[in-house]
């Protein structure tokens, strides 16, 4: 079998009796940006993004208390692409518990019917699979934590899930979907179901900068665009215009992946860029992150 890069650099420095940190920094430059994967089955799909990014064991170790966001917080049946698939959540959920998580909870703040969200878009049935994790349906006052935002252009502080912020890793998997206020609705926007006063951000401050100041105290580990299926229009709750793109962007800065994931679908029936869409605009400006898709290094898989 031929030996890789990896394992050659690994190799070498052992023999040569060298610390493996340097080489652990070189593999690590090396590693794409973007993992854009296609497919058809999501748990394939998630499996060929984490091999790509050098592992789940790269983003979770062993005793991890980790944090998963999906977005399934509306009661629409899956077909109508306003929530995450299910099967993607499963497969992310089952990475974790594999590279030896002591704790997996999947966390939400579901708009309307809460009792009914996680049945209607099929997170219920689908987390059978792994009973070891735990959902927590946010809204109590006691769920939240004061944080201040010190470098918030519109939102100084915020009140934020304390699982968030205990959490050891947080794995953002926003649903690919357009947005009546917010042009689209990808892994920043998905930040908002973390917090308590979601209304502050539509009345009180600009919904773009508000959302992209909430990125200085929100910083997922990984991101997870769910692309399998897109909401073209009529976002965030539906129903519209749906695709199947059978994609799935993924990354470690949320800024990046989102920058990217415009371009696997024709988000409010247009091709969007990073400058059409003000809360990763102002993201990139604040240095969250890489909006300029060329200038990031892209890994195109097929699972």
């Amino acid at each position: 079998m031929p030996l890789s890069r990896r394992h050659f650099l690994a190799g070498t420095a052992a023999v040569a009796g060298l610390s493996l940190w340097p080489i652990r920094r070189l593999l690590a430059a090396q590693l794409p940006d973007i993992i854009d994967v296609s497919g058809s089955d999501p748990e394939k799909m998630v499996n060929a993004a984490l091999e790509a990014i050098g592992g789940i064991k790269r983003i979770v170790k062993r005793g991890d208390f980790v944090v998963l966001k999906p977005n399934a917080g509306f009661a629409n049946p899956p077909d109508w692409g306003t929530t995450t698939h299910p099967q993607t959540v499963v497969a992310v959920a089952k990475a974790c518990l594999n590279a030896g998580a002591k704790r997996v909870t999947i966390v939400e703040y579901p708009q309307g019917n809460v009792s009914k969200c996680l049945k209607r878009c099929g997170l219920q049935a689908a987390l059978t699979a792994v009973p070891e994790v735990q959902v927590k349906l946010l809204g109590a006052a006691e769920d939240f934590k004061s944080v201040n935002i010190a470098k918030g252009k519109a939102c100084k502080k915020v009140e934020v899930a304390k699982l968030v912020l205990s959490a050891d890793v947080l794995i953002n998997i926003p649903a690919a979907k357009a947005h009546t206020e917010t042009t689209v609705s990808l892994g920043l926007k998905n930040a908002m179901g973390l917090i308590k006063d979601r209304a502050a951000f539509h009345t009180q401050f600009d919904l773009h900068q508000a959302i992209a100041d909430l990125g200085h105290v929100i910083k997922p580990q990984l991101t997870i665009v769910d692309a399998t299926r897109a909401l073209l229009t009529n976002g965030p709750a539906g129903p519209g215009e749906t695709v199947t793109p059978g994609r799935l962007a993924v990354g470690r800065n949320v800024t990046s992946v989102d920058a990217y994931a415009l371009s696997l679908a024709r988000f409010a029936q247009r091709q969007l860029s990073a400058n059409d869409v003000k809360h990763i605009a102002f993201a990139g400006a604040a240095g969250l992150g890489e909006v300029n898709i060329a200038k990031l290094k892209v890994k195109k898989v097929q699972a």
